[in-house]
């Protein structure tokens, strides 16, 4: 070997060198700037946004920096005229795109892991303090696939930079797709009916809800799969979503929670109506002033509603709070009026039916 040779494989040597050593450098000293920054950051302000990307992305960044070193190094060497460093420039393509596929699989998990770390940090510090619950039960489904389809996406990638067609890869994954489709079709139904429930928002913890010709209870959780109901008798009900999307459904507790009251009564025709319009709107009025459970903004109303056989039939409407104090206030209602129609004399008939007898012993019913 010639001088010139070993002159030239030094100073190949010594620069390659040069470049992997700056480049680690750099790589070193943005690292320690981002810890300190990180660190600094996280005492003041705690785990901010900007804090949480730069501690996902300072050591992917940095190993970019020092694998790009070694792929400069490694062109540089190549780069020559003597005989023996010139078989190896053939490499360079293979070379680079070796650092390719490595630039993307530091960049697809660095990418994964920060989108982990960002939609937990908004289910802990934004969505539990938000009014609605749909991103409380949208966004956990996806923390969990979304890593796994960035995974997919930069392994395609990452073989198509290698000169493979991801096109057969692709049409795969179509077929498997349908066939996965068709087997798992009632999953499916049920996690897309989810999300249509999800979504709308017409549904929260503790509504008391009823299915048309179904079941009725207090929801305890609106999944992605099923919704849970305790009924009225303390049991579960798990209701599949796709039943509810296609199910007409009473929320009792929407637009407000608060519920019509409608009692239907009858008084004796010999009564006094006015009397009897009277002593029921003070003791309705009387409820709702000294009542819990009553709606305090809205007042009773009471009308006559027709003539029954042997009464005449009237109604009161009020207002509850709520579904289950609609009952206890219904209840005491009739307690009172009952009561009150009762000390003022007013007759409430029992069903009544007038047999009158002619000269023959015939019987006319009029009833």
């Amino acid at each position: 070997m010639d001088i010139g040779l070993s002159e030239d494989i030094l100073i190949r040597s010594i620069v390659s060198s040069s470049i992997i050593a700056t480049f680690t450098l750099v790589a070193v000293a943005i690292w320690l700037l981002a810890s300190f920054i990180v660190s600094f950051m996280h005492k003041r302000s705690g785990l901010s946004i900007v804090v949480l990307v730069l501690k996902n992305v300072k050591t992917p960044f940095a190993l970019l920096l020092v694998s790009l070193g070694f792929l400069f190094s490694y062109l540089v060497i190549n780069d020559s005229d003597v005989e023996i460093l010139k078989t190896l420039s053939d490499t360079d393509d293979l070379a680079i795109n070796i650092w390719i596929v490595i630039a993307i699989s530091i960049l697809t998990v660095m990418i994964a892991h920060l989108s982990d770390q960002l939609l937990g940090w908004y289910i802990v510090n934004i969505s539990r303090k938000t009014n609605t619950r749909v991103d409380d039960n949208f966004l956990p489904p996806i923390r969990r696939i979304l890593p796994t389809l960035i995974y997919i996406i930069g392994i395609l990638i990452a073989i198509d930079s290698l000169g493979v067609s991801i096109s057969p890869i692709l049409a795969g994954f179509g077929i498997g797709g349908l066939a996965v489709a068709l087997a798992v079709q009632p999953t499916l139904s049920n996690f897309f009916a989810g999300t249509y429930v999800v979504t709308e928002g017409e549904l929260k913890e503790g509504d008391f809800i009823e299915l048309d010709g179904g079941p009725a209870g207090y929801v305890e959780n609106v999944g992605w799969r099923s919704t849970k109901i305790r009924s009225i008798y303390n049991n579960l009900v798990i209701i599949p979503n796709s039943k509810m999307a296609d199910s007409i459904v009473t929320n009792y507790f929407s637009p407000t929670a608060a519920m019509n009251v409608l009692i239907t009564c009858g008084v004796s025709y010999e009564s006094d109506l006015e009397l009897v319009e009277k002593y029921a709107l003070e003791e309705s009025t009387a409820l709702i002033n000294d009542s819990d459970q009553a709606a305090k903004n809205q007042e009773p109303f009471f009308w006559f509603d027709n003539f029954g056989d042997s009464n005449i039939d009237f109604n009161i409407f009020m207002q509850a709070s709520d579904r289950l104090s609609s009952f206890k206030l219904k209840n005491q209602l009739i307690k009172n009026i009952h009561k009150r129609f009762n000390n003022e004399g007013i007759e409430i008939n029992y069903p009544v039916r007038k047999l009158i007898m002619d000269g023959e012993n015939k019987i006319t019913d009029f009833s």
